[in-house]
């Protein structure tokens, strides 16, 4: 599209030109383009309807696993599963059909209710979207030793292989594939077997089996929780301004940078810490933040003022303190805006008071040791002959900071170390003390102490960048302001801290994510059977999840180039040609990559997680159910409005189609009584 004005576009939309055509062709044209624009909104508005939905579904998933956590995995007390035939169907839509290959063999379908398949032949298991075709080399997942592919209700289905008709060779990824001579069926103590799959006429369908579950073993490690007390804290920011002039300052220079530094830190709490806290300052009446700044206009100034919130029945904690902070900020302008009129700032501060609360924490129930690490004293000095610049004393605390992380990391902290650290620094703090050494002005020596605590959620080496930050600027300002002293000439600049010595624990077991209290529901033709690779459903029998990736994008290394990586149908080939004795214990659902994905980085979802990858215990699936409601029904509300925007286009586009149609039938008759005129 040509400039207007200087703006450019780059859609496709064309400039028409009614001197370029006629006033027919020209009218034509501009309702055609109008409809085109209006297509592309129909059309963006269906996209979002249509990923609303696949998102609810999704949700839906993880709701019905967070319910066969909350009360318990099927105990079956008769058969559910039926044998048909060459078929078999098991619940929840699932199914299974068997056909001869016509090479003595059997191929089969693995069926899911939205008509997505899994299809064997060839040695090759290939995954099919309902009503597509693919390329079997392009997607298709090698049989090379045993597999065990896990349907979202738990349900597993062990593929027993026997020997590669030829060795695997990696220098050329030829051969490796085997044939599928048996299949067991298992979902908790319900089991069936299917022997003898790769002879036609030998195949036999046995008869799903029901196992009575046996009681727990005692003494089996799982997790508990336990109460965790959080002192009242509040969150920092203090920030020198430099004499600034602006009233800009405060709400959007300052303001902006409260909310940038400790949003992660609020985020990163857990779901079970967040909920607990917003749920205190609730009972509390409200939250406060105290503001205070320094300025220098005419005669030495400090406005503080204190605001009080309280939370919205709906909001997250952030969503919150967000609030909180961005009306503060604009009242506290306005505050001393009223109070001063012309201003020089030289700090602004801000303390966002956060009350003491307790909240649960998953822990192993496992045996522990407690050891302790000494504390490390960390100093530093250095000359600035004289140096009349301030701005010295940040490029001090600067060089101090990469000390004491260095420090830091030639402690070595492991993850139980450094637990502990975090523990300490959240309980009872850091000092860090500053002495600088003057040799003009009112006074020679100056010595502050500083002590800080690290926030719940903050990392360590945002915890040291805070604390350094604002240590310089506040002893900058004590200097300069607060002692009279103006002019400095630096001799030297010092500082000393301790990291603080701590104690830590130390599991002798990782923690389990079954649930103990429960019989153990496993049949015994699948604790007898090795599991080997194991897969997971991820969406639909179409889309598979191995070692936290989708089956189309497995890639590994090259054996005969190191450099090089392999992906595709020969990545997989390499990914499976090794046998593998892994083993799933489905007692309670397990989390995909895509669903962990769909909470962190669509959903925005944050929930407990105490082993670290997605195998959640019955507690944290509770937790995490009431976050997946709430977004359930606001993507249902979003889809209701969308639907209206729908219709609305819909009608709009209708209009103009028709309108354009009217305005072509009015030339026409205008044409036609032209000519009869002139005739």
């Amino acid at each position: 599209m040509n400039n207007v004005n200087g703006v450019s576009t780059t859609n496709n939309i064309k400039t028409l030109n009614p001197a370029d055509m006629s006033q027919q062709d020209f009218i034509a044209a501009v309702y055609l383009e109008r409809g085109e624009m209006l297509d592309s909104e129909v059309r963006r508005i269906i996209g979002e309807i249509d990923k609303s939905n696949q998102y609810v579904e999704a949700i839906n998933t993880l709701i019905g696993k967070a319910n066969v956590a909350e009360y318990g995995s099927t105990h079956y007390s008769s058969t559910t599963w039926q044998v048909k035939g060459k078929n078999v169907v098991l619940d929840n839509g699932y199914g299974l059909n068997f056909q001869p290959d016509g090479k003595g063999g059997n191929s089969f379908t693995l069926l899911d209710s939205d008509g997505n398949q899994l299809i064997y032949q060839n040695q090759t298991l290939i995954p099919v979207p309902a009503g597509a075709t693919v390329d079997a080399l392009e997607v298709g997942i090698p049989v090379m030793n045993d597999m065990t592919y896990i349907l979202d209700d738990g349900t597993e289905i062990t593929f027993k292989t026997g020997t590669p008709d030829k060795a695997f060779n990696s220098t050329d990824f030829s051969g490796g594939l085997a044939d599928i001579t048996s299949i067991i069926i298992t979902r908790d103590n319900q089991g069936m077997k299917i022997s003898d799959v790769n002879v036609a006429g030998s195949m036999k369908i046995g008869s799903p089996t029901i196992e009575t579950p046996t009681d727990p073993v005692a003494n089996k490690p799982t997790t508990t929780t336990r109460t965790v007390n959080v002192a009242a804290d509040k969150l920092s920011t203090y920030e020198d301004y430099n004499e600034s002039e602006n009233y800009d300052t405060i709400d959007v220079a300052h303001g902006s940078k409260v909310l940038s530094m400790w949003e992660g830190v609020i985020k990163n709490k857990s779901a079970a810490e967040q909920a607990a806290l917003l749920a205190k300052i609730k009972s509390d009446g409200g939250m406060s933040i105290d503001w205070k700044l320094g300025e220098l206009d005419l005669a030495d100034s400090t406005y503080t003022k204190t605001f009080t919130y309280q939370p919205y029945g709906n909001e997250t904690l952030y969503q919150f303190i967000e609030r909180a902070v961005n009306r503060s900020k604009l009242d506290f302008r306005n505050y001393v805006m009223d109070e001063e009129g012309d201003i020089d700032i030289y700090y602004v501060s801000t303390d966002i008071k956060l009350p003491a609360y307790s909240y649960p924490e998953v822990i192993p129930a496992t045996s522990k040791t407690t050891s302790s690490v000494p504390s490390n004293w960390v100093g530093k000095k250095r000359e600035f002959y004289n140096s009349e610049d301030y701005g010295n004393i940040k490029v001090f605390t600067d060089d101090y900071l990469l000390k004491l992380k260095n420090e830091i990391l030639e402690m070595n902290l492991s993850e139980d170390k450094m637990r502990g650290f975090e523990k300490e620094l959240q309980t009872n703090g850091y000092t860090i003390t500053l002495e600088l050494w003057d040799t003009d002005g009112s006074m020679d020596y100056y010595n502050e102490s500083y002590h800080y605590k690290m926030i719940s959620g903050e990392d360590t080496d945002d915890f040291f960048d805070r604390v350094m930050e604002q240590s310089a600027a506040r002893f900058k300002n004590q200097i300069k302001y607060h002692e009279n002293e103006g002019e400095i000439e630096i001799d030297e600049i010092s500082a000393s801290s301790s990291l603080p010595g701590f104690s830590y624990d130390r599991y002798a077991a990782a923690p389990q994510d079954d649930n103990s209290a429960r019989p153990n529901n496993r049949h015994s033709l699948d604790i007898n059977n090795h599991d080997g690779h194991i897969l997971f459903e991820a969406g639909g029998m179409h889309q598979w999840e191995y070692d936290g990736r989708g089956t189309q994008a497995i890639s590994k290394t090259n054996p005969n180039d190191s450099s090089n990586q392999v992906s595709g149908f020969f990545g997989r080939k390499l990914a499976f040609s090794q046998a593998n004795s892994g083993e799933f214990n489905g007692t309670t659902p397990f989390m995909t990559q895509k669903e962990k994905e769909l909470l962190t980085n669509i959903l925005r979802i944050t929930y407990p997680d105490a082993s670290g990858n997605g195998r959640l215990t019955p507690e944290e699936w509770v937790t995490l159910k009431k976050s997946l409601i709430n977004a359930r029904d606001n993507l249902n509300g979003n889809s209701q409005i969308q639907t209206v925007q729908l219709q609305r286009a819909m009608q709009t586009y209708n209009q103009n189609f028709e309108a354009m149609s009217n305005s072509q039938q009015r030339i026409y008759s205008l044409l036609r009584d032209i000519i009869s005129n002139v005739k």
